[in-house]
């Protein structure tokens, strides 16, 4: 059943569609719009902790505690469960390579990360880095 008044292209899928719209930006915009949409996902599920989601229990980061429980190596196992997080929830994102950063003259328990994405989506090909840091509340903050 349709609505009336409402037409209607039957023969364009939902991502045609899309698509569609976006291509009159340059190809400039459409980059920034995808970064910035991968960013706002990536924080959604960078702060998401393994079992907190009904449909999918393994998303997120592991929690630090059991990082540091798990590996003489923390740093190393929470830049991997990052890059896994990115590369498992994030499908237009290819690989993800996560290094943890020195911040040099701060508290040294402070953790804070450099990010480089590969993308490859809808034609869009780009590498975007962008830095992370845990706040005080054990929340992933991207700039």
């Amino acid at each position: 059943m349709s609505m009336p008044g409402r037409k209607r292209d039957v023969s364009a899928s939902l991502f045609e569609r899309i698509g569609g719209e976006s291509s009159g930006f340059s190809r400039a915009i459409q980059i920034e719009r995808l970064q910035m949409s991968i960013k706002r996902n990536l924080r959604n599920i960078l702060n998401a902790r393994p079992g907190s989601c009904q449909s999918t229990a393994e998303l997120g980061v592991i929690d630090l505690n059991d990082a540091t429980a798990t590996s003489a190596d923390f740093r190393k196992t929470v830049e991997h469960a990052i890059a896994q997080c990115i590369e498992h929830y994030e499908p237009r994102v290819k690989k993800a390579q996560v290094q943890a950063v020195n911040n040099d003259g701060y508290n040294p328990m402070d953790l804070n990360f450099h990010i480089v994405a590969h993308i490859d989506f809808n034609g869009l090909r780009d590498v975007v880095e962008f830095n992370m840091q845990l706040d005080n509340y054990h929340h992933y903050q991207l700039d």
